[in-house]
């Protein structure tokens, strides 16, 4: 099931237009809307994952977490973004999203995320 999202995903990255999304936030609702779908299933462990590339505990939504992780962007920029920072965010969340989910595929995928994520919140306790 994931790899269809996946797949999804991508077209969805190709040809935002077709699917409804002309914005990072309507991209994020798009991907939500997805999410929804599973039953809260398919995102499940991605803001944990995000924390773990970010390397730092937050309190941010995960739309949040790939604005952070664009480079260049910052959370206080996002409000107006250019076109071309548009294109930048739009593309990292893909990325981003189909990363997760190639890890999520994979035999006890979750499972790792999870045990990486709690080992490094004592790392980041302990700061």
């Amino acid at each position: 099931m994931i790899s269809h999202f996946r797949d999804l995903f991508q077209r969805v990255r190709l040809r935002p237009g077709m699917y409804g999304v002309q914005n990072y936030a309507e991209t994020t609702s798009f991907v939500t809307g997805c999410d929804a779908a599973m039953g809260w299933m398919l995102l499940e462990g991605f803001r944990e994952w995000l924390m773990l590339r970010l390397d730092e505990q937050s309190s941010l939504v995960w739309s949040a977490l790939v604005l952070e992780l664009t480079p260049g962007v910052t959370l206080q920029s996002a409000r107006h973004l250019s076109d071309e920072v548009e294109a930048a965010v739009h593309d990292q969340l893909f990325d981003l999203l189909d990363q997760f989910l190639t890890v999520k595929e994979q035999h006890d995928g979750l499972r790792q995320v999870y045990a990486e994520y709690a080992a490094r919140r004592i790392e980041w306790d302990a700061r």
